[in-house]
């Protein structure tokens, strides 16, 4: 089947490059020679149908992909007059064409083009995903969308991995989301799919982003005014699973002269549970001891996010920008576990029955003030960024356990805790661009410090009253300093190469402090970050790059916390302040077809590689939890991406995965090498029956895996949305289902000598969801167009 299966893609990608595209090029420039940015260069049918699209670059230069023929070249600016040109396209034609604007009188209303981006853009140093207008994801949220992405899928713990690599870092319109774990799932789980224009995924970032993070970066943009100069965007969406779901959300922007402003709200409640079934099975087989438990989780969650942005242009050469979000969340979870100890026989020896409450609150803000001043009409300019951010978290969690068992009588146990997270990131950096005719130098610095607080009380209740628990409360204070310098360089080497080289140095100072053990921990180190991007184009249907980099993955404050903290009477988690960053070498091939088709083989190589594992403690029925740097991990695949157009309304998006993982884990003198294929298949099918009435479908089955121990069950997921556009286009209307067949399921199981665990896990995925939303607004006059102090961020590469 996978020979027939390559021989039918092979003849369909011959079949598409029988229809060989040429292109034509050329320079816009005022007539005092000055380059013309950002100017919209459209090219029509003679009927007046847009046959392609495309804007300046900080050059003035273009380039446009079509079939031999006769066209209208037309090209609009705000500040300048339009131009329109009859053109004929040979099979032999090669000059580049150089076109003159004359400067408008007063200002003009802005030409609105409405065409259709293909939902895949290949460039340099990142894949570009549109998933704007795709009705399969509205009413969902960042971190779903994402998830059902080409080229991203996520584990069985709800980490997201992008060609078999984890450690994602996430940008906002090329703003860093100084998150990660459970608070980056959180930030994602609580972003509106809706607001998203289109994601860039950067598996190999360039050396002006920081090298923290092995998986890469995805750098999320979102919607901006472009037409009007005042906005209102309104929607609302319900959703029922098994429990109900609502989320609203109401947008103001504001453009004028030479202001632009945004401000967002989101609000939302959610009610969703969560089963899980765990097993725990270790000891000689003479002697082995086996554990059941059963957990149910409801979780009544109530959210509020606000995001504002204002871009002040000072002058023709200078630009200031702020930006400020924040985010609260309140989660109430009570729950109820079943804990079951019996013998092989299945004769039970103990049973606890626990009870709990956990009352969350979460707040996440942070603030940037980005400056940018140009040096020149070329595009050189100099900008600096300071921001300031923080989250924090407090979790109160109630429990009672009662124990039963045939060697004694019952007794019932009351316990609580509360945990407070309190963290300050403060970053500056300062860049410079220098862009010439047919090379381009950035360089950089850049300083941020992180401090995180850690505070956990545990008390009993005995004798009417809460008393402290010393041996379960616990401080611990973690500072990380990082100041850092890259240069980057990219030039084009000839016609069809172009090269893109970086380094990055990184000089890190860390300290843990643990007051509880009176326990002081301390690393620093320097280390320094090589990228390189060639790129080289066969011919007008095929091109193909290479890409190499060096990434870290840092540990957080909470895996190196070298306090015990206790789940249940059965389970313990321990940080380790020893643990070291891991560092990936990644190298990827990416051949692009027809504009369209990408297939990428890859290669990663970890070493210091760490995860968390358990050990058994001696003369007890606990199992305790922590981590290590283990040894290395290596991974060797290939993805496909191949989108097909199956009639002018009908599109067919294929992704495939396959890799094989190779791990060396080596811990308390014992040695495993688990060795796995892992493969995901994603489609979705989009139908156009109209301009109004669109319908897409959408699904993924990914294999079994490997993650160091643990090996996950297969996993599958279908999802329907229908979205009807009326009102002139101002309202939408839209219908989803999520998870149709109800598979999508976390199962995983562990195998270590003696032991062996596991868990299957099941959440409210399937879903009903219905949602609108309508924006309205008013142009104005005498406007000038203002450049968003994030465009460089979401320009580059």
């Amino acid at each position: 089947m996978k020979k027939y299966g390559l021989v039918l893609i092979v003849c369909f990608l011959s079949l598409q490059l029988n229809a060989q595209k040429l292109s034509i090029s050329g320079q816009i420039t005022d007539t005092d020679g000055n380059s013309v940015i950002q100017a919209d260069v459209i090219l029509k049918t003679l009927n007046g149908e847009i046959e392609t699209y495309t804007s300046t670059d900080t050059l003035g230069n273009f380039r446009l992909k079509m079939l031999a023929g006769k066209y209208r070249l037309e090209v609009h600016h705000l500040a300048y007059l339009s131009y329109v040109d009859t053109i004929q396209i040979l099979n032999t034609s090669s000059e580049k064409l150089k076109i003159k604007l004359k400067p408008k009188q007063e200002n003009l209303s802005e030409v609105i083009i409405k065409t259709k981006k293909p939902l895949l853009e290949k460039k340099l140093d990142r894949l570009v995903i549109n998933v704007e207008n795709h009705p399969v994801f509205f009413g969902s949220s960042g971190f779903e969308m994402l998830s059902r992405a080409p080229g991203i899928y996520r584990t069985g713990n709800e980490d997201l991995q992008m060609l078999g690599k984890s450690g994602l870092r996430i940008l906002v319109n090329g703003r860093l989301q100084h998150l990660s774990g459970d608070e980056l799932t959180l930030f994602l789980k609580n972003m509106s799919a809706e607001d998203i224009v289109k994601i860039e995924l950067l598996t190999t970032p360039p050396s002006n982003y920081e090298a923290e993070g092995n998986a890469g970066y995805i750098n999320i943009i979102t919607k901006k005014l472009k037409e009007e100069s005042w906005k209102v965007r309104s929607g609302f969406h319900y959703g029922q699973g098994k429990y109900a779901r609502a989320k609203g959300n109401i947008g103001f922007q504001y453009q004028h002269n030479r202001m632009n402003a945004d401000l967002t709200y989101h609000a939302g409640k959610i009610n969703s549970f969560e089963n899980i079934e765990q097993y725990n099975e270790f000891g000689e087989s003479q002697a082995k001891q086996y554990y059941r438990s059963y957990n149910h989780e409801m979780r009544y969650t109530v959210y509020h996010s606000i995001r504002s942005q204002l871009d002040w242009e000072l002058n023709k050469k200078s630009l200031l920008s702020f930006v400020s979000s924040a985010m609260l969340q309140k989660s109430n979870r009570p729950s109820r576990n079943h804990t079951f100890q019996f013998q092989e026989n299945s004769e039970i020896l103990q049973e606890i029955n626990t009870s709990s409450l956990a009352n969350l609150n979460y707040l996440n803000y942070s603030n940037d003030l980005y400056y940018e001043y140009k040096l020149d009409t070329l595009g050189k300019k100099v900008s600096f960024t300071t921001s300031l951010a923080g989250f924090g978290l407090q979790d109160h969690q109630m429990f009672r356990n009662r124990f039963q068992s045939a060697s004694q009588l019952p007794f019932t146990e009351n316990l609580q805790s509360n945990f407070n997270n309190q963290s300050t990131i403060k970053a500056a950096k300062l860049d410079l661009k220098l862009p010439y005719e047919n090379s381009t130098w950035e360089t950089g610095i850049k300083y941020a410090s992180m401090k995180a607080i850690n505070n956990f009380i545990f008390e009993n209740f005995n004798e009417d009253k809460w008393e402290l628990d010393p041996n379960l409360s616990n401080d611990f204070i973690y500072r990380e300093q990082n100041t850092a310098a890259y240069i980057s360089f990219q030039t084009k080497l000839s016609k069809k190469w172009q090269g893109k080289a970086g380094l990055r140095a990184e000089y890190t100072d860390t300290r843990g402090k643990s007051p509880t053990l009176n326990q002081v921990t301390t690393y620093n180190y320097l280390k320094l970050f090589p990228t390189l991007y060639l790129q080289y184009e066969i011919n007008e249907d095929y091109q193909m790059d290479i890409a190499f980099a060096r990434r870290i993955n840092r540990p957080n404050y909470g895996s190196l916390n070298p306090f015990i903290t206790y789940q249940s009477p059965l389970f313990s988690n321990q940080g380790n302040p020893l643990l070291r960053p891991e560092f990936t070498y990644s190298l990827e091939w990416n051949h692009i077809l027809s504009d369209k088709y990408i297939i990428t083989p890859f290669y990663n190589y970890t070493e210091a590689y760490y995860t968390e594992f358990p050990l058994r403690i001696e003369n007890s029925n606990e199992t305790r939890y922590t981590f290590g740097n283990l040894g290395t991990y290596q991974s060797t695949g290939i993805q496909v991406i191949l989108p097909f157009n199956l009639t002018k309304k009908i599109a067919w998006q294929h992704s495939l995965i396959g890799l094989y993982q190779n791990y060396r884990l080596s811990y308390n003198d014992i040695r495993q090498e688990p060795k796995d294929f892992f493969w995901r298949y994603q489609a979705s099918i989009s139908i156009n029956f109209s301009e109004a009435f669109k319908t897409e479908i959408s699904g993924y089955y990914e294999s079994s895996s490997s993650q160091a121990f643990y090996r996950s069950a297969n996993n599958s997921d279908v999802s329907l949305g229908v979205t009807y556009t009326f009102l002139e286009q101002k309202a939408r209307l839209t219908v989803n289902v999520t998870d149709l067949f109800y598979s999508n399921r976390a199962k995983a199981n562990i195998e270590y000598p003696q032991q062996s665990l596991g868990f299957y896990r099941l959440n409210d995925t399937r879903r009903v969801q219905i949602g609108f939303t309508y924006e309205f607004g008013q142009q104005l006059k005498n406007r000038k167009t203002v450049i968003s102090a994030s465009e460089e961020e979401q320009s580059r590469g």
